[in-house]
Formats: C-alpha cells, structure tokens, sequence
C-alpha cells in the first residue's frame, strides 16, 4: 500500500465525499426525472401518440449517449477536467428550472408547443451533461482505487435508494386523487428534481483533481475515428464489455411503456406510478448492499454478469402478466418489475461502467467511456422503435423481442475476463492549489 502524506489523505476523504454527495442527490433527482416512469407518464397525458411517448426515452438517453464520443475527444489533451464539470454543470442545471417556469406560467393551454419544449428541455439538459459525466468519470477515475470506488458506489446506492423511497412517496401523493391538478403536479415534481441536481453540483466544488499525464496534441479527426476502431480490435475485454451494453441496451424497447401498460392495460391509477418509481428505487438499493460488496471483492464483472439477469427478469415478468399468470394478484405484484429494472440500472455504475473505468489505461479513460457509451447511444431509436411496434403489433411482441436481447446480453456477459486490479492505491497530489475554482 503507498504512503499518503496527511494531506493527500484528507484529500482522498475529501474526494469520497464529494462524489458521494453528488452521486447520491443527483440519483435522487433521477426519480422525479425518471425515463420509466414520471418523464414518460407526463408526455403520455399530453399525447396518446406511442412513438412520441417512446420518443422520451430516446431524447433523454440519446442526448445523454451520443455526443460522449466526440466529447471524450475534446477532453483528450485537457490535463484538467474539473473545470470543464464544473462550468458545464452551471449551464445543465438551470434548465430544468426552466420547463418548470414555463408550466407554471402556461400551463398545458398549448399543449403541442409544451411538449416541443419538454424535449427540447430533456435534449440540452443532456447533451450537455454528457461532457460534464465524462470529466466527471475521468475524475472519479484517478481519483479512487477501484476497491474504493466499488465501496462508494455501493453505499450511494443504498442511500440513494432511501431517499429516493422519500422521493417515490411524494411523487404517488403528488399524482393521487387528493393532489395538485395536472400541470401543477408535474411541474413541483420536476422543481424537486431541479432542486436536487442543483445540491448535486454544490457537492463537486469539494472535489481535488490529482495531476496525471495526458496526450500533448489532440488527435485530428481523420485519425481520431480508425484509432476508435483499432482500439475495438486490440482491447478483447473492451470490445466485449460494449458489445454486452449494446445487446442490454435492446430492452430499452419496451423500458418507456411498462408503466403505460400498468395505467391503459392493468388499470392500475396514476399513482401507481410513485409506487412504481419507489419500487425501482428499492432495487437501486439492492444493487449497492447486494452487488457492491460484490464489486469490491469479486470485481465489477461479476456485477455486470449479476445484474444482466435481472435486466431479462424484465420482460419475462411482463409476458408473464399479460398471460394471466398472476391472476388477481397482478396489481399487487406489477411493481416487482420496477423493482428488477432499478436493480439492473443501479447496477451499471457498478458493473458496465466502473469495468471500462477498470480497463482503460491512465489517460485514456474519457475515449473508453465515450466510445462505448455513443456505440450504446446508437440504440437511441428502441424506444422508438418500441412505440412502432405497440402501434402496429402488440405488448407481447413488445416484451418477447426485449427478453430475446437482453438474454443474449447476459450471455456475453458471462464471457467477461476479470479486470486488472492495481496493488497500490491511488496517491492524490500533495499541492493544495488545487482546491480552487478556475475561471471559466
């Protein structure tokens, strides 16, 4: 184990802190902005239209997705990525606070241009978070040994997971018969979401980047994409781990329209939806006191192998509904899905992504995480795809097609080699100038 002089060690807990406080309220705030349940939920009450409610899903994570890669160039020869967060943070937050200014004052009066907005809301917010998570990954990175990054993840989750059962709570009262009246309810849901991104962000100012080395000239673009391609052929683990993601991301089909088959084919009411983000919060919580010790101890690929499992459990449990096997007793166990989708999304830090995070060599991390998170972000048209599918076909050709490629993404997982794991842990830099803000 290497020394730490006292100050690296207290910039090493302060550094835990930091992400744990942004990684625990901005996940909170995930679940009043949640691409399963309120997000969809709220276009579906302005159109009935299942392309357009698929197509949430599709802006969030595609603006999220897509722009990593060409972001993870620009941050190629940026020695630091602190300022590139920070400021970049500055700019998302805000945004959401907008939407909700906006349903405020207008309300649903026009109901075309609100939902215009809502996307246009959920394409900047993140497009431009995508820059700000691949300095943040490129931080957490070099900032924390895998075994301590593991142990932060997974006590986030946890924590999260509690909060976020809070946040749940409020959400099903927020949409129940006895609260707010629509667009009232939806625009407190989205301010509390706003609110908690916002704490988010105070928790990074914490945040002390250590100095590692970085390419002295950014690559041309001509070169940048065959260098992309030669890494998928050199680096076995890495093209095997984004395969993985790709094949996962095909249950994306039908992840926007498991709470529209709950309220249209079910009838379970509208606040069944603070039930059902409850339930995925629950299962976030399960990945971390389950899969986290996991992690640590046994390495992300085991998490990832774990969790792939339960992301099939999805659709399976879905046919399993729709035929009748549950009976009378549908409405009481229909949140056991949610509950599985939010243990396999709260484990992709864990698994898929802390395993690239593994993988990649100093300095390359923002090109491994931004490469294989835009090759993921391809499948942005599922959801779409899904809403086709619905108007065309049916829910259990929805559901059977999704557990068909999730299945084969379980399989690749379990092909996964173990990461490298490092002997010593990370030294953070003794220089204290570090902790201040750069200008912008």
């Amino acid at each position: 184990m290497t020394h730490l002089s006292p100050i690296a060690v207290r910039h090493r807990r302060r550094n835990w802190i930091a992400f744990f406080g942004d990684y625990v309220f901005f996940g909170i705030g995930l679940t009043f902005a949640s691409v399963t349940t309120t997000l969809p939920a709220f276009a579906a009450a302005l159109t009935d239209n299942k392309v357009l409610i698929g197509a949430v899903s599709a802006a969030w994570t595609g603006g999220w997705l897509l722009p990593q890669l060409f972001a993870a160039r620009y941050l190629s020869d940026r020695p630091r990525k602190y300022p590139i967060m920070f400021w970049g943070q500055l700019f998302t937050r805000p945004i959401i606070a907008l939407f909700v200014i906006w349903l405020l004052l207008v309300g649903t009066r026009f109901p075309s241009v609100t939902l215009a907005f809502f996307f246009v809301t959920m394409l900047v917010f993140s497009a431009a978070d995508a820059v700000v998570a691949l300095a943040w990954f490129d931080l957490l990175g070099k900032s924390m040994a895998p075994e301590a990054r593991g142990r932060m993840i997974g006590i986030g989750q946890v924590v999260t997971g509690l909060g976020a059962l809070g946040a749940g709570a409020l959400v099903k009262v927020l949409l129940g018969p006895n609260g707010p009246a629509f667009p009232l309810n939806y625009a407190i849901i989205f301010g509390l979401g706003s609110l908690m991104f916002t704490i988010s962000q105070v928790a990074c100012i914490l945040i002390v980047e250590p100095p590692e080395s970085v390419a002295a000239v950014r690559t041309s673009l001509r070169d940048y994409l065959p260098q992309l391609v030669g890494l998928l052929r050199s680096d076995a683990a890495f093209n095997r781990v984004t395969l993985a993601r790709l094949t996962a991301g095909l249950g994306s089909l039908a992840s926007a329209f498991y709470v529209l088959y709950a309220t249209s084919e079910l009838h379970l009411p509208p606040a069944a939806i603070g039930l059902f983000a409850g339930a995925a919060t629950i299962g976030s919580a399960l990945a971390g006191v389950v899969l986290g010790p996991v992690a640590s101890r046994y390495g992300s690929h085991r998490v990832a192998q774990i969790s792939a499992w339960s992301q099939v459990a999805v659709p399976v449990l879905a046919l399993l509904f729709h035929f009748g096997l549950f009976g009378a007793a549908s409405s009481t166990l229909y949140p056991l899905l949610f509950l599985l989708l939010g243990l396999f999304e709260g484990s992709l830090m864990l698994g898929f992504t802390n395993y690239v995070l593994e993988i990649a060599p100093p300095g390359q991390r923002p090109t491994y995480i931004g490469l294989t998170n835009t090759l993921t972000g391809l499948l942005v048209v599922m959801p779409l795809l899904g809403g086709w599918i619905l108007e065309h076909g049916s829910y259990p050709l929805l559901f059977g097609l999704a557990a068909a490629g999730t299945s084969l993404s379980a399989l690749l997982c379990l092909r996964l080699p173990p990461p490298p794991r490092p002997s010593v842990e990370v030294a953070l830099p003794v220089d204290s100038s570090h902790h201040v803000l750069p200008a912008a």
